[in-house]
């Protein structure tokens, strides 16, 4: 440990343990830097320096595959990631991390339209609590609750496990990401950046988190700003699906259709699966004036077994002007509690149905923070 400033050395030590103790030794060490730093910690932080970890090293592994193919983005890898949770589990069943990863797992699979939300909310929901069940304390845990009281439209709950996640583990970037989420459904645009530069900070060579400061951007229609951030990332790895979709969406947002085209072209071929992005394909398409390749998309999405947001559907069906469908599809998606329709205040997609007094009231009644 270096004092920088000063340049002289504050702390080494040298720590030779088998593998089987990594988990052990990471403790060891966060718990002597914080005495020689004197840091300040709540007592909960405490708490869980304290604590000793009884992980199956196995299962640890696991988990830490799952982060991986999580981190690469593509549906493909979001389900291996699933899968290894599962297998985390499968190897220690009292290992609070996982419940807690695969929570936020599912809730990514359902939230991004590849599994069916009627079906995998409740997992995700499960897996949460059963995750706080086993470490009270444990800022992953709260995090995934946090993100699942967001989908259910339980504003207050949603932030104030943001907020306890943060207090838990103020490093922890995926909550900063989290919260700024939260942020941007709901306006509070300024602090939403704000928390998403952050979870940039703490990890700087993530990619989610690299995008994810165009995504925010984005909704603050910010559109040249997020444009240059995405940029940004696609030069840390051109074959990254996510900046594709957000640029996609951003140059919508613009009314570079063309552009938005082929930026969603690039996600679909880079690994982006799903109906959502045959929706904004079919709107980019209807507002580029190709309505035919439009209603083509439409068809196919009328006819698939696939889940089908009918929240994002009304996006399409705005697009191709065809309101009275839009409306129709908003109310289906209001009383199955559609996990896009969290959006409805903030993203630039619903502006063509924005003037309309039914968008209006359909706001209200989802009871938004002010």
């Amino acid at each position: 440990m270096i004092d920088a400033g000063e340049n002289r050395q504050l702390w080494s030590e040298q720590y030779n343990r088998k593998a089987a103790d990594a988990l052990l030794v990471q403790q060891e060490i966060a718990q002597t830097a914080s005495e020689k730093l004197r840091l300040k910690l709540s007592g909960a932080q405490e708490q869980q320096l304290e604590k000793r970890e009884t992980v199956n090293p196995q299962a640890y592994e696991m988990v830490l595959k799952g982060n991986f193919y999580e981190n690469k983005g593509g549906t493909d890898n979001q389900k291996k990631a699933n899968e290894y949770y599962q297998q985390a589990i499968a190897i220690d069943p009292n290992y609070a991390l996982a419940y807690a990863q695969l929570s936020a797992s599912y809730n990514e699979l359902a939230f991004n339209g590849i599994v069916d939300p009627k079906e995998f909310t409740p997992k995700a929901v499960a897996a949460a609590r059963k995750a706080l069940e086993l470490d009270k304390n444990l800022a992953d845990a709260h995090l995934a609750l946090a993100n699942l009281s967001l989908n259910a439209w339980d504003w207050a709950v949603a932030e104030a496990e943001y907020k306890r996640a943060l207090e838990l583990n103020p490093n922890l970037g995926d909550a900063h990401w989290g919260y700024s989420g939260y942020l941007i459904r709901i306006g509070r645009y300024d602090e939403a950046i704000a928390e998403v530069k952050r979870s940039r900070e703490l990890d700087p060579l993530s990619l989610n988190n690299n995008a994810g400061v165009g995504y925010v951007l984005f909704f603050a229609r910010r559109y040249d700003e997020a444009i240059a951030a995405l940029q940004k990332t696609l030069e840390i790895d051109p074959n990254y699906d996510i900046p594709y979709v957000s640029l996609g969406y951003t140059y919508a947002g613009k009314g570079m259709h063309r552009e938005a085209i082929t930026a969603y072209q690039n996600a679909i071929r880079l690994g982006a699966e799903g109906s959502s992005m045959q929706i904004f394909l079919g709107a980019s398409y209807a507002q580029a004036g190709e309505r035919g390749k439009a209603q083509e998309i439409l068809k196919q999405l009328q006819a698939s077994k696939e889940y089908v947001s009918p929240g994002e559907l009304a996006i399409l069906y705005g697009a191709l002007e065809d309101k009275e469908a839009a409306f129709q599809s908003l109310e289906i998606a209001y009383t199955e509690h559609d996990l896009q329709l969290q959006f409805l205040k903030s993203d630039p997609a619903f502006d063509p149905l924005r003037s309309d007094p039914r968008f209006q009231n359909l706001l209200r009644r989802m009871n938004f923070p002010p």
